[in-house]
């Protein structure tokens, strides 16, 4: 009953939003189980990623100061996400693919403690570095929007790709990795 009302009140906003010529989406926030109204996601395209510092589970530092140079796949997530865990196998594909060229950098940030993570890592056989950072962080580095997210991000520091939410099923999820695979070689191979 409190989702069927949730949804009701979401699509009356949506309607009432969509006819003021008002531009707003919803997202289901699947960490306090609740829908908030998330900025257009097509302002991120173009725009510096987020100034950040965080610290791996391995004890790594990175900062934006990072990015410069790089082509960056940048994706936000946590173990409790479904959609999340739903692209794992893809990601760690994709990293694997560009892992060896120095011009690519694959960053992992998670809403999950160090405890969490670690134990994610773990039983996902995550390759790369996982880098915990709090909810407040990830909100405002995926532009408060849901989970998962993924981003790349230009060797200028410029985002050239946004996507927030993701799918259960295997097909979608290929392939929009498959669209990020192809930003990214066009790129790096430019």
């Amino acid at each position: 009953m409190k989702d069927t009302i949730l949804l009701l009140i979401c699509v009356c906003s949506f309607s009432y939003a969509k006819s003021n010529a008002q531009v707003q989406t919803f997202v289901f926030d699947s960490i306090t189980n609740t829908f908030k109204v998330s900025e257009d996601i097509n302002y991120a395209i173009g725009k510096e990623f987020p100034v950040f510092k965080a610290i791996s589970l391995n004890n790594e530092t990175i900062s934006s100061d990072n990015l410069s140079g790089k082509v960056t796949m940048v994706n936000l997530w946590f173990e409790g996400c479904a959609p999340c865990i739903a692209e794992l196998d893809v990601l760690i594909n994709l990293y694997n693919k560009y892992k060896n060229n120095a011009s690519f950098q694959f960053l992992s940030f998670t809403v999950d403690d160090f405890s969490v993570a670690r134990k994610a890592v773990n039983k996902y056989n995550i390759p790369y570095s996982v880098y915990p950072i709090s909810r407040e962080d990830a909100y405002r580095m995926n532009f408060n929007s849901g989970f998962p997210t993924n981003m790349i991000i230009n060797k200028d520091g410029l985002i050239e790709f946004y996507n927030s939410g993701g799918s259960l099923e295997k097909e979608k999820v290929e392939m929009e990795i498959a669209k990020m695979d192809k930003i990214i070689a066009d790129i790096l191979f430019k």
